[in-house]
């Protein structure tokens, strides 16, 4: 699709998503946010959550999924530094929710945690991811990052690794070992909730 055209969807949207809010009386982002503070609304995950529930109208729930996957399309909301698991781990979720398929990413870091890129290595089907370790640690090299994280997210809505996620880790691991560059964590995120491998002590 060319840019002309992109433009033209996102200002289609724009337009539709106007006249809905304007018949729920939203005329404002005063007050639409404060109706978002009203059920309780405080990230794109919880948005998603919201038009995937009853409580939103199809109309309003299609667009809804239509503009928030344009809004992730702009990727404009980074981290900086690597704090806990659980601050990446609530960052990759809200980014990757409502993905239908898989996609993995690999987050870079220097010597003092702070991130150096973010990296999508890899989108698979419905049900599944595949890369090499090599992928990974090429970006690894090209930005000389001392340490990276990887996450992907399950679709299907269940956050347990599988046996080749399993699998995947451990080769994950070796490798790091040989290349002097530290695993520090992997990520398995859904709409509802993330894994961290060292946090279940599976890394």
């Amino acid at each position: 699709m060319k840019k002309e055209e992109l433009l033209q969807t996102d200002v289609d949207l724009v337009k539709k998503l106007a006249k809905s809010l304007d018949r729920k009386n939203i005329a404002t982002l005063d007050s639409l946010f404060e109706l978002l503070n009203q059920v309780g609304i405080k990230s794109f995950k919880e948005l998603w959550q919201y038009a995937a529930s009853p409580e939103c109208d199809d109309e309003t729930a299609i667009l809804l999924q239509l503009i928030l996957e344009r809004i992730k399309s702009v990727n404009s909301k980074k981290i900086e530094s690597f704090y806990s698991s659980s601050q990446v781990g609530c960052y990759i979720a809200d980014k990757l929710c409502g993905r239908k398929q898989e996609e993995l990413y690999g987050i870079y870091l220097d010597s003092k945690n702070k991130i150096i890129a973010e990296k999508l290595i890899f989108q698979g089907t419905v049900n599944r991811a595949v890369a090499h370790p090599r992928d990974i640690f090429r970006w690894a090299v090209i930005y000389n990052s001392t340490a990276f994280f990887i996450a992907h997210n399950h679709p299907s809505g269940d956050e347990q690794p599988s046996q080749h996620d399993l699998r995947f880790t451990k080769k994950l691991v070796e490798a790091s070992k040989c290349m002097g560059i530290d695993f520090l964590d992997h990520f398995i995120v859904t709409d509802n909730t993330y894994l961290s491998f060292r946090e279940m002590e599976l890394l």
